[in-house]
């Protein structure tokens, strides 16, 4: 649990963040009456699809996994809030429920406002509406992306491309190309992914592993695919 009397060294970092730094000292001041700051365990849901979408996240520390299920149950689309990320930006201003789940990979505090607050200020912020824009117009590309290496009727690609991404948008880059995902990955979180089964994402880990392009060592990859 965060004290309150914890706030004001949370408040000081947010206030330097892009996310918020373009609010007047009022403005700032609304989000702050009414923000929570809360400690995750790993594993715990913030909130899941179609929940009534009541508040706005950032990511102080942590790293969270969303996850959008479509009508019939059969498909979902994984992605991943780093810290210094905010969410969710899908259904600004538009959309009642949330689009899609979250939940979290690690340990994560996480700090949140009134989404109808949130949204009114922006109306009011010009510069921060902006920011919002271009956020939301990184976030599609990076989906769209994702979504194309993902659209393969090949297994083990989507395997392949799925740690392209992994090491790509959560690994931290080591000599050579390399690159290492300091958070556990799951066979059958990676499997989740790419959309396949625990044991095709298993034998192609394995085969990976001995062709030198991925080291998997106690759930953690160190990824040479480029």
């Amino acid at each position: 649990m965060i004290k309150k009397s914890d706030y004001p060294r949370y408040i000081q970092m947010l206030k330097r963040r892009p996310e918020f730094s373009g609010f007047t000292p009022d403005e700032f001041n609304q989000l702050e009456q009414q923000m929570r700051i809360k400690e995750y365990p790993k594993g715990q849901l913030l909130f899941d699809q179609a929940d009534t979408r009541s508040r706005f996240y950032f990511v102080i520390s942590g790293l969270l996994r969303s996850e959008r299920i479509d009508e019939t149950g059969d498909f979902s689309f994984y992605s991943f809030i780093a810290e210094n990320k905010g969410f969710p930006y899908r259904g600004l201003f538009h959309d009642h429920e949330y689009a899609y789940a979250v939940n979290t990979m690690t340990p994560a505090v996480v700090v949140s406002f009134p989404m109808a607050n949130f949204e009114n200020l922006l109306t009011r912020n010009s510069e921060m509406m902006k920011r919002v824009i271009v956020e939301m117009g990184q976030i599609i590309n990076e989906n769209e992306d994702q979504l194309q290496q993902m659209v393969t009727s090949s297994a083990s690609d989507r395997v392949r491309n799925a740690l392209k991404i992994l090491g790509h948008k959560l690994g931290n880059r080591l000599k050579d190309d390399r690159w290492f995902v300091p958070c556990a990955i799951t066979l059958i979180e990676l499997a989740k992914m790419a959309g396949t089964t625990r044991e095709t994402a298993s034998q192609v880990v394995q085969r990976l592993e001995a062709e030198g392009q991925i080291i998997y060592e106690h759930k953690h990859f160190t990824i040479f695919i480029k």
